[in-house]
């Protein structure tokens, strides 16, 4: 287990040194991690808001 740390809340997580996450980490240190509430917040695409109306002329 390798503890790593997410790059938007900076919650502390434990992972498997055998996941291929954790070898992308080790092997390059320009791969972040983030954990699986912040990727789900930033997956989930925004609603429009339906109301909204363009008028092209």
């Amino acid at each position: 287990m390798i503890k790593v740390q997410c790059i938007i809340c900076d919650t502390e997580v434990f992972i498997d040194r055998n996941t291929l996450e954790a070898k992308r980490l080790r092997n390059d240190p320009m791969h972040t991690f983030m954990c699986d509430e912040c990727k789900s917040r930033l997956d989930t695409p925004k609603q429009r808001n339906q109301e909204t109306t363009f008028d092209h002329r």
